[in-house]
């Protein structure tokens, strides 16, 4: 086989399989309350945990797979997803699940970090649009077919089986990386900012963990606190070291990208909860099977799939800005639509407003990441994209804090449950009502960009 189909195959299952099994494990969250008695907050942990290891080592593994070879971190880190994704089935208790949900996104961090920087490696500058589609494309399909496999595995085998849909396609591309011969690695001989990388790491999870913890001020203010402190102590490492974790003149000096990577941060904090808190509804509120869930929540990344590749295309036609700006436009308009669902809501205006979340965030997606790209040099495409995937992953992980916040003040320790729903909706309404608010903050971001190189 050569090195490029195996390079491709393995990168694209792999870009398949960690969106696919965040998606799967989401339809699952009613039913994990249940079994395991978790609260709403505890829920949230369940969900947001793997996601928070994300942003919390991304960088960090990335820079450590440039020093000690990328293929050999995307090996070792599909062997780690696996193995903790098995594991995670045989959890007892919702911590033991939360601290397994952490260790599989330690390998999702070393598959994300490695994927895209190995076949950039192999393919020649005129073949690379063509493989980054494919790759998008495995992303969305993931997406979309994560809610709909895992609530029929849910209702089928129980909510312990849906970890188990990782093994064959990371069997697969564990497989096809064994075959790549080749070994990159550009950082060879540099020491590793382990410092820096500790206090980033710390930064994240008291940032996250104070804003989810802001329902007891006594404790979550006290977290974003030292998060400060960490944040700073970080930039002073980063600035006063030989070989940083990241080079921060590139946000300091190119407003674009900084812009870019903040739009890419907003986007992603004010719609990711979107499925998480629509799953609940519409198992909790409307009644129905993990499965039928699925296949209602698979609108707006099908979407989303279907129109990101023509919004490629405008991008290059017309001013990526501008395209991604109206993107966070419908993002906010989609998001104000859904403070106004209830318990009489018809699925065909869910449908709708799913549909409208999926063209604003195709339209949004595309366009950014071309304006990222265009704002910086070509030694810097490593670390531009790979910046704009952790602002990506820190969004999801905040968002999910929103949704712990708002859930610890109004349901608190309480199950969301039939005798719940008014607290539930109210809940919700306000995690949207924000959500939209920051989404509107992200077009002024966006904007900030437009006419500038």
């Amino acid at each position: 086989m050569r090195i490029q189909t195996a390079a491709l195959a393995a990168a694209s299952v792999a870009s398949f399989l960690v969106p696919f099994m965040m998606s799967a494990v989401a339809i699952t969250l009613p039913v994990v309350q249940v079994e395991l008695g978790a609260s709403a907050v505890e829920l949230s942990w369940v969900a947001g945990s793997y996601i928070l290891a994300l942003a919390a080592i991304l960088l960090p593994v990335g820079r450590l797979a440039d020093i000690l070879g990328r293929r050999r971190t995307f090996v070792w880190g599909t062997g780690v997803f696996i193995a903790f994704s098995l594991s995670a089935s045989l959890a007892w208790s919702v911590a033991s699940l939360v601290a397994l949900r952490v260790l599989q996104g330690v390998g999702a961090a070393m598959i994300l970090a490695t994927a895209v920087a190995i076949v950039t490696e192999i393919y020649p500058r005129g073949e690379r649009g063509r493989v980054m589609g494919i790759l998008v494309a495995c992303v969305y399909l993931g997406l979309s077919v994560g809610p709909l496999v895992g609530g029929m595995m849910t209702s089928l085998a129980g909510w312990r089986a849906v970890f188990f849909l990782s093994l064959p396609p990371g069997l697969l591309a564990w497989v096809m990386a064994r075959r790549i011969k080749d070994e990159w690695r550009p950082a060879r001989g540099e020491s590793f900012d382990l410092v820096g990388s500790l206090f980033y790491a710390a930064f994240v999870v008291c940032c996250v963990s104070g804003l989810t913890g802001l329902a007891s001020p006594e404790r979550g203010l006290p977290l974003l606190g030292v998060a400060l402190i960490l944040g700073g102590l970080f930039v002073l490492r980063s600035r006063s070291t030989v070989h940083p974790l990241i080079d921060l003149t590139l946000l300091t000096a190119n407003r674009v990208f900084l812009l870019s990577s903040l739009a890419t941060l907003i986007n992603y904090a004010g719609t990711f909860a979107v499925g998480f808190l629509l799953s609940l509804y519409l198992q909790v509120v409307k009644g129905f099977t993990p499965m039928h869930a699925g296949f209602i929540l698979i609108v707006q990344p099908v979407v989303q799939s279907l129109l990101s590749p023509l919004a490629g295309i405008l991008s290059d036609r017309f001013n990526a800005a501008w395209l991604a700006s109206l993107g966070m436009a419908l993002c906010a308009l989609g998001l104000w639509a859904l403070c106004g669902i209830g318990v009489q809501t018809g699925l065909w205006e869910i449908g709708a407003i799913l549909a409208l979340q999926g063209l604003g965030f195709a339209l949004f997606a595309s366009p950014n990441m071309s304006v990222v790209m265009g704002s910086v040099e070509p030694r810097d495409y490593s670390i531009a994209s790979s910046l704009v995937a952790t602002m990506r992953t820190f969004g999801m992980t905040l968002s999910m804090g929103i949704s712990a916040v708002v859930f610890g003040f109004l349901l608190q320790d309480r199950q969301i449950a039939p005798d719940t729903i008014p607290e539930f909706l109210a809940s919700m309404k306000i995690i949207f009502a924000v959500c939209a608010g920051l989404c509107v903050a992200g077009v002024f971001c966006s904007l900030g960009r437009v006419g500038r190189r």
